[in-house]
């Protein structure tokens, strides 16, 4: 009988999930790669050796790794795995983490150093310069967040825009205007520089235990965060230490419902009446969830969160055209005229067209032969878009 592996740790999970990423990287080139024997990792990985000043400066090194081969793109995920291994996030006071922490922080360091496509379509959209679209939404969304902090719940169907939009709100605070187009608000840095943002990924398994994520929420907004945190005693720390004003952005809360047990009515509930009573409103909640427009799928009994009600549907025709004018070889009216009509005017569709017509233009391409392929691949997202 085989003699049975033990399991990963949070840790080991968390980094298992970004090498999967990038097909052509192991835990063997990781460890080359910051000059660790594998032993080392595999240690790390069980839970083991993430103690002391030596631990925390082997994942340090572990996620500029990551980084340069493209298996970790922000700040956000940076601190999920340093808070898979009990450690604090990234702190840019600390001479030794300030590179780091700005090259992850940084909208325009980013870009430069991701190699994405100017039309996205394999990862949501980090960098506030490429995001197009949604501008009611997000003036909307701020004038929420003028005077005092109050609750959002975006609805939208899968690959609609919802991780793209909560990247942006959270990384306008760290875009200088230059960074901006010349189109965009600056008015929206001035308000989101004001919040402190904290982003919550559903998707991430780890998130579905309870004393984690309480943790994790601690430790992005600055305070102790003991090993095994209850709710009551998170409530507590936060009641007593909150004071500037805070936005935690839930993305995917549905998934939250359907598998994460840990995080109940009573969870939901003891996180809603901290919003209301425990911080002097200081502290606010955007929820995203899959749903389409004529059924919106959210329990707000549940999860016990009432708030304004947005719903991320197709672009405005104006929007669009907006998107479709920022390839750096135009096309031609053509050409944007049957990519409005195929795309139905929704964002991942959108992106998908513009970019198989720009890698047609940028090869010397001629022909319609681009359109079948874009079509054949537009064909795998259809059912997300044909039923709203």
């Amino acid at each position: 009988m085989m003699p049975r592996k033990s399991p990963d740790s949070p840790f080991g999970a968390t980094l298992s999930r970004y090498l999967l990423r990038n097909p052509h990287l192991t835990r063997d080139q990781l460890a080359a790669g910051i000059h660790q024997d594998p032993a080392v990792i595999t240690d790390m990985c069980k839970g083991r050796r993430l103690t002391g000043f030596q631990a925390r400066q082997r994942i340090l090194r572990i996620i500029a790794w990551l980084h340069e081969n493209k298996a970790l793109f922000s700040l956000e995920e940076a601190d999920a795995l340093l808070t898979a291994a009990d450690m604090a996030p990234l702190d840019p006071d600390r001479p030794e983490e300030a590179a780091l922490w700005r090259l992850l922080n940084d909208p325009d360091l980013l870009e430069s150093h991701h190699t994405a496509p100017v039309f996205t379509i394999s990862h949501p959209i980090t960098v506030p310069a490429r995001f197009y679209g949604r501008s009611r939404i997000l003036e909307r969304l701020f004038d929420l967040w003028n005077d005092r902090i109050q609750h959002a719940i975006i609805l939208g169907p899968r690959y609609s825009g919802k991780t793209s939009l909560l990247y942006v709100l959270q990384r306008l605070q760290a875009t200088a205007p230059t960074g901006l187009r010349s189109d965009q608000t600056n008015d929206w840095i001035s308000r989101a520089s004001r919040i402190r943002w904290v982003y919550v990924d559903f998707r991430n398994p780890n998130m579905g235990n309870a004393a984690y994520l309480l943790r994790y929420l601690l430790h992005r907004m600055g305070m102790p965060a003991p090993r095994g945190v209850m709710l009551d005693s998170f409530i507590a720390t936060v009641s007593a230490q909150l004071r500037s004003p805070t936005i935690i952005l839930f993305d995917e809360v549905g998934i939250a419902r359907e598998r994460y047990h840990e995080l109940g009515r009573p969870f939901w509930d003891g996180l809603s009446s901290l919003a209301q009573t425990g911080t002097y409103q200081r502290l606010g909640y955007v929820l995203t969830a899959e749903s389409t427009i004529e059924s919106p799928v959210f329990d707000v009994q549940f999860f016990g969160i009432n708030g304004h009600l947005v719903h991320l549907g197709p672009f405005e025709i104006h929007e669009a055209r907006q998107l479709i004018a920022s390839s750096p070889i135009p096309f031609s009216e053509e050409d944007t005229e049957w990519i409005l009509e195929t795309s139905n005017l929704w964002p991942l569709p959108l992106q998908i067209l513009c970019h198989e017509r720009l890698s047609a233009l940028q090869s010397g391409e001629k022909g319609t032969g681009w359109r079948e392929r874009a079509c054949r691949h537009l064909a795998l997202y259809r059912a997300c878009f044909t039923a709203v």
